[in-house]
């Protein structure tokens, strides 16, 4: 395929119209030239309003389009924007995001310099409604230093700021539909697969600070019980990546399983009630920074025991 432009900016959406247009408006307000970039909107089978809501802005930018992608799942919406887009450069942003103006200019910048299979940046939090007194903002952010470097091998990118070369996902076929959101279900994983198999073919990933964006902390994020499952989520479709390309002793792995339940159930009595009120003010702070941790271990064990 021909690319005509640097980057294609690629939001996947369902059913959220009005948070997608303030993302899409961000991407637009671009201190960026409009003829490098294009923005495709690939609306995941949505009921709502978000076809006509789109409409408005390819009726107003000639840099925007609309892609319908009638099979549900983020995975399959991400391949279809990367198939569609026209940019050397795929970036993807979340439907509840918004992107400061220069951060196209940043990855621009990024892309002259190392050229790289892929890159992205940290992300910040918005709120549209009050916090808990609990939650802290760092429980919305994602911030892996203050230089531009290579990240390691145990360190990933956030889907929600990610940028990807076009080649280098059609070399490896893209997202794996077996992972991530699909509708309302709670699943994860697709980017770090997808990573994870960019570092077996010995590409590098950099990490760049100045290429951020914001991240909406919606209400029921900051509820202990969506965390929770979050938490478990997170551990377990980890484990499913981990296992295609190593498969742990069973028993090893069940031992590891009650070992982090023993663990589980001492932080969420005696731990729990000995906290240092210092570094942990309010019960939810201990749960959510070290409870909740033992949950996505918890979640990893169960994941390296499945089928």
């Amino acid at each position: 395929m021909k690319r005509n432009e640097l980057i294609s900016v690629v939001i996947c959406t369902y059913n959220r119209a009005e948070l997608a247009r303030q993302a899409i408006a961000s991407v637009l307000a671009q201190d960026f030239p409009k003829s490098r970039y294009e923005l495709l909107i690939v609306d995941n089978n949505s009921t709502d309003h978000t076809g006509t809501m789109v409409q408005e802005f390819c009726d107003s930018y000639s840099n925007v389009r609309y892609i319908l992608e009638s099979n549900i799942g983020l995975s399959l919406a991400r391949n279809r924007g990367w198939r569609e887009a026209g940019g050397e450069y795929v970036a993807y942003i979340d439907d509840d995001c918004k992107v400061p103006p220069s951060w196209l200019r940043a990855a621009a910048s990024v892309i002259e310099q190392v050229h790289p299979a892929a890159f992205g940046g940290p992300f910040y939090p918005f709120y549209n409604s009050p916090k808990p007194a609990w939650f802290k903002d760092e429980y919305g952010s994602h911030v892996q230093g203050k230089e531009m470097r290579v990240l390691k091998d145990r360190e990933y990118l956030d889907g929600m700021n990610m940028f990807i070369r076009a080649d280098v996902l059609e070399q490896s076929g893209g997202f794996n539909p077996d992972f991530g959101m699909s509708g309302k279900k709670i699943a994860y994983g697709e980017e770090t697969d997808l990573l994870y198999r960019l570092r077996e073919q010995a590409e590098t990933i950099f990490y760049a600070p100045e290429v951020f964006v914001y991240h909406l902390v919606r209400v029921e994020k900051m509820s202990l019980w969506t965390t929770l499952v979050m938490s478990f989520s997170g551990g377990y479709y980890y484990a499913k990546i981990a296992r295609q390309s190593k498969r742990g002793n069973f028993l090893v792995n069940t031992f590891q399983m009650l070992k982090v339940i023993l663990k589980i159930a001492k932080s969420l009595s005696w731990d729990l009630l000995r906290r240092d009120r210092h570094v942990y003010p309010l019960f939810q702070n201990f749960l959510y920074e070290v409870s909740y941790q033992l949950v996505t271990d918890l979640g990893y064990s169960v994941g390296l025991l499945g089928k």
